[in-house]
């Protein structure tokens, strides 16, 4: 019999996003991808986790202060993860340029000089740091993804900036589904997501990242991510 475990704090970018973490509206509770690696994990070495409500600029401060356990997030995107450790990456995290017409045939970065791009907030997006900070490209920054989408129908800027799941989930919500959005030929950035942990925790990220290995071998991985995004987006 598993030994019963300490509760870990996981921090959540309330109220979540598909396919990684989000609301069950009949049972209120978090399901997603990382859940799925949750009760895994916790089948096997009798982890448990307590979801915790947060936001994106919150979370670092409070695994630095040791006041949260975990959260999902790209190592690269900390401004110090020294810090921290990381798990095994889970998925491949892909951010691209969205506009309410057509991208041309050769679009590019070069393509969007003396643009306004709207951004979330506190969000780092590598392939536009140094175009924002020289001046080649305006940030007009948001709270909320929603917002982000509204900022963009009404011209407030010229293009978007959004991971793939969050845009095809908003952009085809019932608030929306009137409008055409475009997505650019490629990606802007490509990262991989890990669960960020505190840095006493290596023996859970120990447990972690057998349990995604596992995981991954038996295709059981994949499987949740094409669950999630089958349940809760329109392709």
């Amino acid at each position: 019999m598993l030994e019963a475990s300490q509760t870990y704090k996981f921090a959540v970018n309330s109220p979540g996003a598909p396919p990684y973490l989000y609301l069950d509206e009949t049972t209120n509770t978090y399901v997603g991808l990382i859940n799925d690696v949750i009760q895994e994990a916790s089948k096997m070495y009798g982890i448990s986790v307590e979801y915790v409500d947060s936001h994106r600029a919150r979370n670092e401060p409070l695994i630095y202060a040791g006041k949260i356990d975990a959260f999902l997030l790209s190592k690269v995107w900390l401004s110090h993860p020294e810090k921290v450790i990381a798990s095994t990456p889970l998925f491949s995290h892909r951010m691209f340029l969205y506009k309410v017409q057509p991208f041309e045939e050769n679009f590019n970065l070069l393509s969007i000089e003396n643009s306004k791009i709207c951004t979330r907030e506190n969000y780092v997006y590598p392939s536009l740091t140094n175009m924002s900070a020289s001046g080649i490209i305006e940030r007009v920054d948001s709270r909320s993804q929603i917002s982000i989408v509204n900022m963009l129908i009404a011209g407030r800027c010229e293009y978007a900036i959004m991971n793939e799941f969050n845009a095809v989930n908003i952009m085809t919500s019932g608030d929306f589904k009137n409008y055409t959005f475009y997505t650019s030929p490629m990606p802007t950035d490509e990262t991989h997501t890990e669960i960020i942990l505190r840095s006493e925790l290596s023996e859970l990220k120990k447990q972690l990242d057998d349990t995604i290995a596992i995981m991954q071998k038996d295709g059981r991985l994949i499987a949740s991510l094409e669950h999630h995004v089958k349940n809760k987006l329109t392709p």
